[in-house]
């Protein structure tokens, strides 16, 4: 989801052409890196072998926010095993190969091993219902009224050995495990969206180099999957560039001609990194079901050809910001930020069941 702490909720993701072609900025292409860098951000450690993919055209899924959270932390402390697989179930009805499954530092030190086995148990919900799992192991999006929970600046000017811990644990059980496609370092890094915390600035750099531990420390618990971290545009994209294996975007656009502009935009950045290109959030949300639907439809069909796949915000209505209708966020049609493709009811919403016909290219395992 988009920061919305600073922007404007109506326009919170719009960008113009000439906006979008000044923030891609001229560079050579680099080459596949991991996570341990000499002074230069050279490549001193070895490359991903587990799930590796040059393209990912065929990337279908969701975010789970589980219906029963309102937050991060209460998704795993209230953790239900029965509902967790009727969800993941859902996605399966619209040929998801894919969900992105979100846990933070703030739930698992409540209880490290509890918690720890209720992810693997989710991993395991994903896997039952014929998907792979992506796990974004922090979150940085922070909605001013009714906050997700996650990482803030703060706690990253402290002492990182517990969040460190909590990596290894969570990476640990599943480094060579072929359930999980890649892993997410994190949502939607703040650096350079936060008017009041630059890229340049002390904590900007602290940030930076905070996720680049998080990647050594993914690499160093043995993982052998690739590694992206969920970010929103060109300018976030390339600001984290030399720490993943695959690039991720979030283009919540509204407009057809417009996402076009901007799909023009990360196949750019794609080729200058020489990195594959991943979409792990979008799908502005709606009240209205059929407009909502009609997006999705387009925005589904660019970026499979764009060769990025998608993986839409979010699966159900539940409890949490935008999968409510008392508490949407400014990021969907007309600034109504509703996202849930299914209704607590768990039925499909209006317009969708174009997602029930079986995608022309299926995921590599299928």
């Amino acid at each position: 989801m988009d920061d919305l702490n600073n922007i404007g909720k109506k326009d919170a993701n719009r960008i113009t052409r000439r906006v979008a072609l000044k923030n891609l900025s001229v560079g050579a292409a680099g080459a596949l890196i991991v996570p341990s860098w000499g002074a230069n951000k050279t490549l001193v450690s070895t490359q991903p072998t587990l799930n590796v993919y040059s393209d990912y055209s065929w990337l279908r899924g969701f975010n789970i926010i589980p219906s029963w959270g309102s937050r991060i932390e209460e998704a795993w402390w209230y953790y239900d095993p029965v509902k967790m697989r009727q969800e993941a179930a859902l996605a399966r009805e619209v040929h998801a190969n894919c969900i992105r499954l979100w846990i933070e530092f703030t739930a698992w030190m409540a209880d490290p091993a509890k918690v720890t086995e209720r992810f693997l148990d989710a991993v395991r919900a994903i896997d039952e219902a014929g998907m792979k799992t992506m796990p974004c192991i922090f979150n940085r999006w922070h909605d001013a009224q009714y906050d997700y929970g996650g990482l803030y600046l703060e706690n990253i000017d402290k002492n990182w050995d517990p969040m460190m811990k909590y990596v290894r644990e969570i990476v640990t059980p599943l480094a060579d495990d072929p359930r999980i496609l890649i892993w997410d370092l994190c949502n939607e890094p703040q650096t350079s969206r936060n008017r009041k915390i630059k890229p340049e600035s002390e904590y900007g750099k602290l940030e930076l180099k905070f996720f680049e531990e998080v990647a050594k420390t993914v690499r160093n618990a043995g993982a052998k999957q690739p590694i992206t971290i969920g970010t929103m545009r060109a300018p976030q994209i390339e600001l984290f560039a030399h720490i993943p294996d695959v690039l991720c975007a979030h283009p919540y656009i509204r407009e057809e001609s417009e996402l076009k502009e901007v799909i023009q935009v990360l196949k750019a950045v794609e080729e200058k990194y020489n990195k594959p290109m991943l979409v792990n959030e979008c799908m502005a949300g709606g009240l209205d079901d059929y407009a909502r639907a009609n997006l999705v439809k387009c925005h589904s069909e660019l970026l499979e050809a764009a060769g990025f796949g998608w993986m839409a915000w979010a699966l159900k209505e539940g409890k949490a910001i935008s999968t409510r209708k008392d508490r949407m966020d400014g990021n969907g049609i007309n600034g109504e930020g509703f996202h849930p493709f299914f209704t607590k009811e768990g039925k499909l919403r209006n317009g969708l069941n174009f997602l029930k016909i079986k995608p022309k290219k299926p995921a590599p395992w299928e």
